[in-house]
């Protein structure tokens, strides 16, 4: 499993947003916290965009969940840096999450 930290780009004010396609959003990030493909998602203080941390099979596999997302198939949001990697320490609670990880030498 790879793991990736987004951060996405607001294209429109949050507020001025159909309130239908935030429930549409939510509802999206909800269905990949279940999957668990999601660990945490969260809005930049003040809210022009937010921060997403995921985990997918591959990049190309992570675009295609990303594709799903409400506010990128209505053009309201982009993501503007998606960076894979390696979770070499983390809390212990977090193992399951991030399974085993193993560093290459080079």
């Amino acid at each position: 499993m790879k793991h990736f930290f987004l951060e996405g780009e607001h294209l429109v004010p949050f507020e001025q947003r159909d309130p239908d396609l935030i429930v549409a959003h939510r509802a999206f990030l909800q269905r990949g916290y279940v999957r668990g493909d999601f660990l945490l998602s969260g809005p930049h203080v003040p809210p022009n965009g937010g921060f997403l941390l995921a985990r997918a099979v591959s990049r190309e596999a992570l675009d295609r969940m990303l594709d799903e997302e409400p506010f990128v198939k209505a053009g309201l949001m982009r993501f503007v840096r998606i960076t894979e990697f390696l979770p070499v320490q983390h809390q212990p609670f977090l193992a399951d999450w991030f399974g085993q990880t193993e560093i290459k030498a080079n």
